[in-house]
C-alpha cells in the first residue's frame, strides 16, 4: 500500500512502471542488477488527493505532482467523494457516542456537507473534511460551543471571507445565540 502516492518524486514513480506491467519485474541496480519477480498473488494498491479527474483540486494539496498518463494507465482509478450526510452521521455517532445525540450528528455532517457544496460552487477556497469535521466535533463536545470550536478548527485555517461564509453556514443550522 502506497500511501499518498501523488505526493512521490517522479523520477521514483518511473521505477513502478516495469513492476506495474503485466509479468512485470524490478531491476535492483543497487544491488549487482538482481531482478525481483512479484509473488503471483502481489497486489499494489495507493491512495492520492489529486490524480487524474481530481487533478482539478492539486492545489489543496500543495506538493502532491500530477501524474502522466503512462503511469495512470498501469492504475484502475476509483475515485471517492466524501461520505453522503447520513453516512457521515452515523461515522460521528460511532466515534463520540455517547456523547453525541442523533440530531446533532445529523446536523453537523449537514453543515459539512453545505460548505462542500459551497467549494464545489467555488464559494470557498477549501473543503470540509471528514478530518475536520471530526475534529470540531471533539472540540465541541469538550468546549459545549460550536462557535468556540470552530475558531481553531475551522475559522484559523481558512481565509476571513471563508470564514465569514462558514460561520453563516454553521449559524443557518446552528442558532449559536441561543
Amino acid at each position: 500500500m502506497i500511501d499518498e502516492i501523488d505526493f512521490a518524486e517522479p523520477a521514483i514513480l518511473a521505477v513502478l512502471t516495469a513492476v506495474l506491467e503485466p509479468a512485470g519485474r524490478l531491476l535492483l541496480k543497487e544491488k549487482g542488477d538482481e531482478i525481483v519477480t512479484p509473488h503471483p498473488a502481489f497486489r499494489l494498491f495507493a491512495t492520492a488527493n489529486a490524480v487524474g479527474a481530481m487533478s482539478a483540486y492539486r492545489h489543496l494539496y500543495q506538493g502532491a505532482n500530477l501524474m502522466n498518463e503512462a503511469f495512470l494507465d498501469r492504475w484502475r482509478v476509483y475515485l471517492m467523494d466524501y461520505l453522503s450526510p447520513a453516512d457521515e452521521a452515523r461515522v460521528l455517532m460511532r466515534t463520540f457516542a455517547p456523547r453525541l445525540d442523533e440530531a446533532l450528528a445529523h446536523t453537523l455532517a449537514a453543515i459539512a456537507a453545505e460548505c462542500r457544496t459551497a467549494f464545489v460552487r467555488e464559494d470557498l477556497a477549501s473543503a470540509f473534511s471528514t478530518r475536520r469535521l471530526i475534529d470540531w466535533t471533539e472540540l465541541m463536545l469538550r468546549h459545549g460551543d460550536p462557535e468556540r470550536a470552530a475558531g481553531p478548527v475551522i475559522y484559523s485555517k481558512v481565509s476571513a471571507e471563508d470564514a465569514t461564509l462558514i460561520r453563516s453556514i454553521i449559524r443557518h443550522h446552528i442558532d449559536l445565540d441561543a
